[in-house]
């Protein structure tokens, strides 16, 4: 099996992160002579959170008023981040569709399978950052959960919320980016 760096501290950091909010909440103290021990849990939480993140994945873009790829692909963006082409891009991959009505869903399968082909582009980078971005999205809301749990009565413990806030505009943007960029490089591919 081949690790790279991404793979282990897309776990071992929000692990961690996990493992010591929850330390106090199961009775225990940190303590620096389990760090190896502490390092295999963490490990094996943040791999969970990963895959809890990505079950959740169609909760965020409910609450994000939709898949970043449809939205893209209908005009819309969010601050900064835009498809000026759409229709163009839109037009394209339905010609490409063995669909009569392709959904926006489809279509940008489609734009994914031309993207995956091409070797030089930044695709990897932008998926990698979305998906740690929606890891630690959801390791901060289930983190909040067990302080919130142990401590609803400081109110230190609602300094959390802001977090969560700045995280779920976080993985947004990042979800846009990564959508763009796809679109970006098949119009590149298609010379659109």
């Amino acid at each position: 099996m081949n690790f790279k760096s991404y793979d282990i501290l897309s776990s071992l950091i929000p692990g961690f992160i996990m493992l010591l909010a929850y330390l106090p909440f199961l009775g225990f103290e940190y303590n620096k002579d389990y760090i190896i021990g502490y390092t295999t849990i963490a490990f094996g939480l943040g791999y969970l959170i990963n895959t809890v993140g990505s079950w959740l994945e169609d909760f965020y873009f409910f609450t994000w008023g939709g898949r970043p790829s449809s939205n893209l692909l209908d005009g819309k963006g969010i601050w900064k981040i835009r498809l000026y082409n759409h229709t163009e891009i839109k037009n394209n991959l339905k010609s490409k569709s063995q669909n009569s009505n392709p959904c926006n869903k489809e279509l940008f399968s489609i734009a994914m399978r031309y993207v995956c082909t091409s070797k030089d582009n930044r695709m990897e980078d932008f998926s990698n950052n979305y998906a740690f971005s929606r890891t630690m999205l959801t390791c901060s809301v289930l983190s909040s959960i067990t302080i919130f749990a142990n401590y609803y009565y400081d109110w230190r413990a609602y300094l959390s919320i802001p977090i969560i806030i700045i995280f779920w505009y976080r993985v947004k943007q990042r979800a846009y980016y990564f959508s763009k960029e796809i679109f970006q490089i098949y119009s590149k591919i298609e010379n659109i």
